[in-house]
């Protein structure tokens, strides 16, 4: 017979799943279904947890995917490469309970592709448990229970669907699904956080010894963990907004890549380069200036400005003695400090 969500009371809709495995290994043949993807800023995968969801048991442990979503703006797949920062659960009880990560290869096999820490609700009120797990465009998530005793929320929805894997489908293990079964849908979700990316940075260079405050363009900054000049933590760094962050370099050098993480970490491109400058040493020598028709004091004054310093004075040493002569003569290259002799008269 075949087997749908719609002939069952809401009540038994969850308590059905525990024949779930049994019934799609009997050999029916089941579409699997596709929702249409939106791309936005913030990004919700799975259920929108919209529908009237009903605490009921799933059977032993499975792997599970709500295939179908018929809900506007619903997301079955991420339209986004980044990263799984939360994922919800709601009418859940006993687990512990995994998100996964699933790649489809085509028809209903898939490959598991990322699994989080194992976590164990407190109620069957939503729950709501932080991750880190990177997802590409196309990618899915699923659910894997971990007792037959297990129970999570779900609901009769029109054009729902659910498709499952027993026993759980493992990271890097390639299966197809058991079946896929029409009317029901689980209540879990997953919040993506697109990878930023830089497309601007401004000024593009400065000294090696750091301190350049640089203007970083791009998008999806919200959310910023670190910004990186190569491999060093930028000295600090402030979100201006979503597409706006100021950074100031640290001490470096050569050209290197502007990557801002949040937690997912932007790909390097030609639009996000910096490069540090290397300062020539600074050394100081005596230029001798040109003294004769000056008066002494502003010979004094002359000389310091030039990195030089006044020798021996023949003649007159008042302030407005005049000189007349000088040694060694005007453009000369000394070391800095050298002496300038000088002859003076009233």
């Amino acid at each position: 017979m075949r087997y749908g969500f719609g002939l069952l009371r809401r009540g038994a809709l969850l308590g059905a799943l525990a024949c779930l495995a049994a019934l799609l290994l009997g050999g029916m043949s089941w579409s699997l279904l596709a929702a249409a993807n939106a791309d936005a800023a913030t990004i919700t995968i799975g259920s929108p947890l919209t529908a009237s969801f009903t605490p009921g048991g799933i059977g032993p442990s499975l792997t599970l995917i709500n295939s179908a979503l018929p809900e506007a703006g619903a997301n079955v797949a991420s339209p986004v490469t980044g990263t799984v920062v939360r994922w919800r659960i709601t009418g859940a009880s006993g687990g512990p309970f995994k998100l996964r990560v699933l790649t489809p290869d085509g028809g209903m096999t898939y490959t598991g592709a990322g699994t989080s820490a194992p976590e164990t609700p407190s109620s069957t009120a939503t729950q709501t448990f932080t991750t880190s797990m990177p997802i590409t465009a196309g990618q899915t998530i699923g659910i894997d229970n971990t007792n037959s005793s297990d129970q999570i929320g779900g609901a009769l929805v029109t054009g729902a669907a659910l498709t499952a894997w027993s026993p759980p489908l493992a990271d890097g293990s390639t299966r197809a699904a058991l079946g896929t079964v029409s009317g029901g849908e689980l209540g879990f979700d997953a919040d993506v956080q697109p990878l930023p990316t830089v497309t601007g940075v401004s000024p593009s260079s400065g000294p090696a010894a750091g301190g350049t405050t640089v203007t970083i363009t791009g998008t999806n900054f919200d959310g910023t963990t670190a910004v990186s000049f190569g491999s060093k933590p930028a000295a600090s760094f402030s979100v201006v907004s979503d597409t706006t962050l100021t950074a100031v370099a640290p001490a470096g050098s050569g050209t290197v890549d502007v990557t801002v993480s949040n937690p997912g970490q932007s790909a390097a491109t030609a639009a996000d380069k910096f490069t540090y400058t290397s300062t020539p040493p600074v050394t100081h020598v005596c230029k001798v200036p040109k003294l004769k028709g000056k008066t002494l004091k502003a010979a004094r004054q002359a000389l310091k400005k030039a990195d030089c310093t006044l020798g021996k004075v023949k003649g007159p040493t008042s302030k407005t003695a005049k000189v007349t002569k000088q040694k060694p003569k005007p453009g000369s290259v000394l070391r800095a400090g050298s002496k300038v002799n000088v002859t003076t008269k009233l």
